[in-house]
């Protein structure tokens, strides 16, 4: 069976790794990048990520922006949110996830909006 694949996008190397390493123990195949440019490279390079799970604060287009994008160009592509920042109403809140957070967590999330239609 193949694994699905999951792109992490955080500009902070140890949440990065931190997060690649929970996934792949999980059973998923987890790329990484540090900004929204070069994961929206990857995206149109691979096409076959099932999930983003970006951090909002990106240098450059911020995390919100990025999957704007995402829902634009790879609309069957799932993303997930994650960030330390108190957000408005006007994000939804089921697909975001709140640093810190125990990697537990983050697999049941990551689980969560897989199964989501």
């Amino acid at each position: 069976m193949k694994k699905k694949r999951i792109l992490v996008v955080d500009d902070e190397e140890g949440m990065r790794y931190m997060c690649k390493s929970a996934l792949e123990r999980a059973g998923y195949g987890v790329d990484v990048s540090e900004n929204a440019q070069e994961a929206l490279e990857l995206l149109e390079k691979e096409k076959d990520y099932e999930l983003v799970l970006t951090d909002l604060n990106l240098p450059g287009r911020n995390g919100l922006e990025l999957i704007s994008e995402i829902r634009k160009k790879h609309p069957r592509c799932k993303t997930l949110l994650m960030t330390g920042t108190l957000l408005g109403n006007n994000i939804d809140k089921k697909n975001c996830l709140h640093k810190p957070f125990l990697f537990t967590q983050l697999v049941s999330k990551i689980k969560e909006c897989l199964s989501s239609p």
